[in-house]
Order: structure tokens, then sequence, then C-alpha cells
């Protein structure tokens, strides 16, 4: 499967780099940011940058300005405007509402303390067991939203230009994930497809 193209015109990929303003730059992101650029760039594609600031709790104001600045001063340059998640709530709140009403978002008021007594290894992410799934009364109280996935087989797979084919059964490997938190903030899972 080829890179997602973000240029109608030449069908050129389109490479992104994603910080969270939650602190500084490290080596690791900035290594990051140099791989997702020089992919982009060697087959002529485009590099977006988008900053992941839904979680307004863990922001350090300022630093959002600070990434850049740092971007800059390695020579990184990215087409278009720099994009911030927080500017796109309305977007999210439209996915959400579309969700819910087609039947593929539901209410779930499983805490993860709850959930982490459900996994079969200690320290292992735990699989939603779908306690919630078809609860009526899992929206009373604070509750967040999860995608249902569909019944059945639900493999997902794509070939990686590096890592080669990737598959996951996303039933058996993750079950239905959060797409609100109960906070009331919107998930990465789904602010990353919307935009």
């Amino acid at each position: 499967m080829p890179a997602p193209s973000c240029d109608p015109e030449t069908g050129g990929p389109c490479g992104r780099f994603a910080p969270s303003p939650t602190g500084p730059l490290h080596l690791g992101s900035l290594l990051t940011a140099a791989g997702s650029y020089l992919s982009a760039r060697s087959r002529r594609g485009q590099w977006r940058l988008r900053i992941e600031d839904l979680d307004r709790d863990r922001v350090v104001p300022g630093t959002a300005d600070q990434m850049l600045q740092i971007l800059e001063s390695f020579g990184f340059e990215w087409d278009g405007k720099v994009e911030f998640q927080s500017n796109r709530i309305e977007n999210y709140e439209e996915a959400l509402t579309r969700l819910a009403t087609s039947g593929h978002g539901y209410a779930c008021r499983c805490s993860r303390s709850e959930l982490a007594a459900v996994a079969v290894e200690p320290g292992d992410e735990p699989v939603y067991p779908g306690i919630c799934r078809d609860a009526p009364d899992a929206s009373r109280g604070p509750h967040a939203i999860r995608f249902r996935i569909a019944e059945g087989p639900a493999d997902v797979r794509f070939d990686d230009l590096l890592q080669g084919t990737i598959r996951q059964d996303c039933r058996r490997q993750a079950g239905d994930f959060v797409i609100r938190r109960r906070d009331g903030y919107f998930a990465y899972h789904l602010a990353v497809v919307v935009g």
C-alpha cells in the first residue's frame, strides 16, 4: 500500500510529525521528525506538522511554540499551516454524533482499574471484554464513548514500507476502544482519523 497522498496534483506522499506539547522535544522526537521528513521529501512529498494538544490538562503553556522554534533551528520546513487538534473540536463532535447515531459508538462507564483486573498477564494491556456494549444504563453518570467493532473477523492489514506486512485482529487484540474519554476529551483514536 503506498503512503497516503496529500497532494492531488502530484500524487506525492504525505509525511507528518505530530508532537504533544506536554514537555520539550527530546532526541527521540527529533529522530522521529527526521525520519518522517526525510521519507516524505525523498519521494517529493509534503511534510505536515500537527500539534496533538487535545488533553488540555497535560499541555504545558508555551511548549508548542518552543517545539516549532526547535524544528526550525534544525532546518525542518513543513508544508501548509501548523494544525492544532484543539482547533478541530467541532469536527470530532460531528464524527462522534455520526458514530453514535449509526450504532458504532456507545457509552461505557468501566474504569481503568476495573479493566486492569481482567488483564490476562500483569502489565498487559487489557482487551475490552464488552461489559457496557449493550448496557442501557451505561450513559448514566460519568462515562466514556467506545467504538463498537463489528461482529465477526475484524482483521486490519497494511504493508508498511519499512516493517513489511502489519496485521491485527482488532476484536481479539484490542476490543472496542475509547473514542471520547470519561473526562470529555476526545481520544487520539478518533482525532487522528478525523484529521
